[in-house]
């Protein structure tokens, strides 16, 4: 198992403080240190034994570090592990957890010392935010993909694998392109609908809303700020995402709308075959 003397989380939310609890609870780490604007919730994380030491900068979290996880919105990753890169040791991995890869790949791309930055994306996580919604268990038997370039250090790419599998997650290589067109079908466009589906609810009706209604608008109780964040960095993949997802609205509307009982149960099918094969039946 690999070991880390100094790691550094940056942004101790529910996905940086769940890797924070399973290094601990796996033994990988020495010292955890935590950033984050408010002084006050770092050091109850740090009471709660999640992290060892907490700073409002990033500078001296990162003095020494071995390994260093920026857990910020994604416009604020680049510039952050570019800061942390300036303290830390030269052979120190830096990474991230950002659901949009490319424009923080391409920022970083010749900045970072021997090439020793991996971009990664654990398919993990939920709508809620907040360090206190953290999970040791969080990535167990997830997927990790991890975006390396040809400039990329292989002592990277394998540091880098070796972490997140050390976490319990399979990790697979993707470039960043290809990442965040296929997370732009799979992760963003469906934020965007349970976002839209909500919206067009009448609060009249809140009150007879069931499981199907919450099951489906589930994800858009995620923070508006960090989710307006993602649809911007990757905007033209969800654009084009949007475009299919319409044309298949119009299947359905124009079934509707000339009563066409083989073409909505060809529809319902489809959709039933495609979700039986992600996730089973």
């Amino acid at each position: 198992m690999p070991f880390w003397n100094r790691v550094v989380i940056i942004g101790v939310g529910m996905l940086g403080g769940s890797i924070a609890l399973a290094l601990r609870q796996r033994g990988l780490a020495g010292c955890i240190a935590g950033t984050g604007r408010n002084l006050e919730k770092l050091e109850q994380w740090r009471r709660a034994g999640m992290i060892d030491e907490c700073y409002t900068s990033i500078e001296p979290a990162a003095l020494d570090a071995d390994l260093v996880i920026a857990c910020t919105p994604v416009q604020c990753i680049a510039s952050d592990l570019l800061a942390a890169s300036q303290w830390a040791k030269p052979s120190t991995l830096l990474t991230d957890v950002g659901s949009t890869k490319q424009a923080i790949v391409s920022e970083l791309e010749g900045k970072i010392r021997k090439g020793l930055f991996v971009g990664s994306h654990p398919l993990a996580g939920s709508e809620k935010s907040g360090a206190e919604h953290s999970k040791e268990s969080l990535l167990e038997k997830r997927l990790v993909l991890i975006t390396p370039t040809n400039s990329t250090h292989p002592e990277a790419i394998q540091q880098a694998t070796a972490l997140w599998s050390a976490l319990g997650a399979n990790v697979r290589e993707i470039p960043a392109q290809k990442h965040d067109d296929i997370l732009a079908q799979t992760s963003h466009l469906p934020h965007l609908i349970a976002s839209a589906l909500a919206a067009q609810t009448s609060t009249e009706h809140l009150d007879f809303v069931a499981a199907g209604w919450r099951d489906c608008t589930r994800i858009a109780g995620g923070d508006p700020e960090l989710w307006c964040q993602i649809l911007r960095e990757n905007r033209l993949p969800v654009l084009r995402a949007v475009e299919n997802f319409a044309k298949v609205l119009s299947e359905w509307q124009s079934a509707l709308e000339l009563d066409q009982p083989d073409q909505i149960l060809n529809l319902l099918s489809s959709g039933k075959s495609i979700r039986d094969q992600a996730v089973g039946n």
